[in-house]
């Protein structure tokens, strides 16, 4: 799990590839295409020269007008030599992707919108490796699966009330912001909690924030693991952290330890002190049982930071 940092240099990286890459696809073609036609390669020698001429000119005094005219004929020599050899134009320009920056990752003295666009489908990369993003979308919760019984807890029907949290999902996910709450969604296995946190988790990725997700279990061993291990600097901790918003998923299923109820405690502190959003899963429905678990200190910020949403119905993956 890589900070935001380590992702815009990555997709830095990535972007630098493609236009080595373009480069060098234009010039392997500009070489074959040289050997094959003699009469380019010339074209192409007394187009450089003339260039040169220009230059020349220009810095030790000369004639710039007629190294200009020279270079304006030495132009239209190659554009011909180009056409009678068969080869568009621009056959030997490299194809960049972006072509607002050319694949520089830069424009205007700012990273170019390409670089967000590969730091996003990164982070969307990495998330789909832990959860199943790409099947959890909003288009895809079938609220028609949820019971049309009366929920006497409720006094309406599991369909019904899901069908107001999907809505309170999509708007939540369209205006999202540092301000927006934390979310906690409780209810028993199978009930489309994890499906709504990564639809938020999808809509809010694509709407240029950052978001990490992780289960609980598998950030409390990796934290676990990174304490331990003096060489590394706590980096999926720093991750957890700084990201715009953090999905942590199935809490109630890792190992709780003495340096895990520390590490959550820090966690989520520091995403309440620093307004970064969390929705938290869990199948844990008894607050009591959230305090015993986790502690007074932990639990009343988990529960007392977030808009609670319980989640009611039969299990949807045996359907």
């Amino acid at each position: 799990m890589r900070t935001k940092d380590e992702l815009f240099r990555a997709a830095q990286r990535e972007v630098a590839a493609r236009r080595q890459q373009a480069v060098m696809q234009a010039e392997t073609a500009r070489r074959a295409a040289y050997a094959a036609h003699p009469a380019l390669a010339e074209a192409d020698n007394a187009h450089m020269r003339a260039g040169l001429g220009l230059a020349k000119a220009a810095a030790l005094g000369g004639s710039i007008e007629a190294a200009r005219a020279a270079l304006t004929r030495a132009d239209e020599a190659l554009a011909a030599a180009v056409k009678e050899a068969g080869y568009e134009e621009n056959a030997f320009t490299p194809a960049y992707r972006c072509p607002l920056c050319e694949d520089t990752g830069m424009r205007g003295g700012i990273p170019c919108s390409c670089v967000a666009e590969a730091a996003r489908r990164l982070r969307r990369e990495e998330i789909n490796a832990a959860s199943p993003l790409g099947l959890c979308q909003f288009a895809s919760f079938e609220v028609a699966r949820y019971s049309e019984t009366v929920e006497p807890e409720l006094g309406i029907s599991p369909r019904e009330y899901m069908g107001k949290l999907l809505n309170y999902c999509q708007t939540y996910a369209a205006r999202f912001s540092q301000n927006s709450p934390n979310l906690l969604f409780m209810g028993h296995t199978g009930l489309g909690k994890t499906h709504l946190a990564l639809a938020i988790a999808d809509a809010v990725l694509e709407g240029g924030h950052d978001v990490l997700y992780t289960s609980a279990a598998a950030l409390a061993a990796q934290l676990g693991r990174e304490h331990f291990d003096y060489s590394t600097k706590d980096e999926w901790l720093a991750a957890c952290q700084e990201a715009d918003l953090l999905i942590l998923d199935d809490l109630g299923t890792e190992y709780i330890t003495p340096l895990t109820i520390s590490v959550l405690y820090e966690l989520i502190n520091t995403r309440m002190l620093t307004h970064r959003p969390t929705i938290y899963t869990t199948n844990i429905t008894d607050q009591t049982v959230f305090m015993a678990r986790y502690t007074e200190k932990v639990a009343s910020r988990m529960l007392g930071g977030c808009k609670m949403f319980k989640f009611f119905g039969a299990d949807q993956r045996l359907k």
